[in-house]
């Protein structure tokens, strides 16, 4: 079951209307959100559905195929997770920015690190970025 966003904002200003904090001196007492206790209720009722909904400030492109030449002032993405060191056959798109976002290794074994950055060294991306 899917929630539209006015949908959930409404029960939002329903609930924060008819559960009003608690004033106790100078501090507030927040009240438990009713679904703490059942995480995939939340899950349903909180998330926003992407397919439907998407931020204003979103703007929705159409892929492109790894190979069509970039045009002028124009920046490429090019994102992966979880190689976990099996690096060897993947074949990397051309990219301006290459984005690792986790999870380079196995184990997280020195000589891991140094296959990876060997790897990466080796790739056509011009700036990397791995998030700690």
């Amino acid at each position: 079951m899917a929630f539209t966003l006015s949908e959930i904002m409404a029960a939002r200003r329903q609930q924060s209307q008819a559960q009003p904090s608690t004033q106790r001196g100078s501090r507030t007492a927040v009240e438990v959100d009713e679904y703490s206790t059942n995480p995939t209720q939340a899950f349903t009722f909180y998330n926003i559905n992407q397919g439907r909904f998407q931020p204003p400030h979103v703007h929705m492109v159409d892929p492109m195929p790894h190979d069509t030449p970039k045009p002028p002032g124009y920046t490429r993405f090019v994102c992966v997770s979880d190689t976990h060191s099996r690096t060897d056959s993947i074949q990397m798109p051309y990219g301006d920015v290459f984005i690792h976002a986790g999870d380079f290794t196995e184990l997280g074994l020195p000589s891991e690190v140094k296959k990876f950055n060997d790897w990466l060294a080796g790739s056509n991306v011009t700036t990397s970025v791995l998030p700690a």
